[in-house]
């Protein structure tokens, strides 16, 4: 176990150097002068001299050759001080740190929501196969896959704002601050996000209950007259959740990456919100940082889902 976990972090650390070096190429090849950004504005509304221009990019660096600039970031990140935000200009890790527990919070709630609902409906779906339960519950999922979350945000916020003259607090409050502001908070935004993971999940787990509810040892534990409860819980959805356990990871990492969508949308400042101002003002200490957060969030999350993937299937060996 500590020699598989050994290599997985080394391919880790390896995965997380390649998306330094492609998310650093992509920062530099994007159009537009930071410094030009910063002192005119995005839209160009001030004035600046060349030679401000000029002092701003030595005193950012942005005259040093381009491997030079790239080391003195990889060495900042090893330190945890990549510099400051050139919007902000609070420290980058500093920012990461204060925006990270909303994704993270918004992230897990999302994957608990759907989880919770989808696969009570995967499995009460393939039992009831063909029946109005079965209809019902391919319908809403069929549904949730067509409809892309940003217009299912989008549709969340109208109906409250229209439909109900009311829309959940601005802002973001931890919830061992206020509980039931965190929770009009965060509930929205993990609804709908939620609801996608929800219809994935639930059609994955229908057909591996479809599936190993034809298999032999399945079928001897109905011959031997055991209840319909043992039958589901024990035998048949214990082996059909391997692949279903694989595709939540994967949706766990969708979440992540959705978390920029839904942080937008409903002004929460996580880091999805962090990263799409950082990007709109070139400010590339920040949407470096935060993509190899990103990055190291999802591989994190695939290790972990392979060792519960072995603790379960005891087929499986870590080597």
């Amino acid at each position: 176990m500590t020699r598989y976990i050994v290599s997985r972090l080394v391919s880790a650390s390896l995965s997380l150097i390649g998306v330094s070096i492609i998310i650093f190429v992509l920062m530099q090849v994007l159009p537009g002068d930071v410094a030009r950004t910063i002192l005119v504005g995005t839209s160009g509304e001030g004035s600046a001299t060349p030679e401000k221009i000029a002092a701003l990019r030595s005193e950012l660096g942005l005259d040093k050759p381009l491997h030079i600039q790239y080391l003195s970031w990889m060495v900042g990140l090893f330190r945890l001080d990549v510099g400051r935000s050139l919007t902000t200009g609070f420290p980058v890790f500093q920012e990461i740190q204060n925006r990270l527990p909303l994704t993270l919070e918004l992230s897990i709630l999302t994957v608990i929501f759907g989880t919770l609902l989808s696969i009570p409906m995967g499995v009460a779906s393939a039992i009831r196969q063909n029946t109005w339960i079965d209809h019902l519950m391919r319908i809403i999922s069929v549904a949730g896959i067509a409809m892309p979350i940003f217009w299912t945000g989008t549709l969340i916020v109208l109906v409250l704002a229209v439909g109900f003259h009311w829309l959940p607090p601005l802002g973001y409050v931890p919830p061992w601050r206020d509980p039931w502001a965190n929770f009009q908070q965060v509930f929205w935004p993990a609804l709908a996000l939620g609801y996608y993971h929800t219809a994935v999940v639930a059609r994955m787990t229908r057909s591996q209950m479809l599936e190993v509810l034809r298999q032999d040892y399945v079928r001897t534990a109905w011959a031997k007259g055991l209840r319909e409860r043992v039958v589901i819980l024990q035998h048949a959805l214990r082996n059909a959740l391997l692949p279903v356990i694989t595709l939540i990871s994967i949706q766990f990492s969708f979440s992540v990456g959705g978390t920029v969508i839904m942080e937008t949308l409903f002004f929460l400042p996580g880091i999805g919100k962090g990263l799409i101002d950082a990007i709109n003002f070139k400010d590339f200490p920040m949407v470096q940082t935060i993509i190899v957060v990103f990055a190291a969030l999802v591989l994190i999350i695939n290790l972990l889902t392979d060792m519960v993937y072995g603790m379960l299937d005891p087929r499986i060996t870590f080597r």
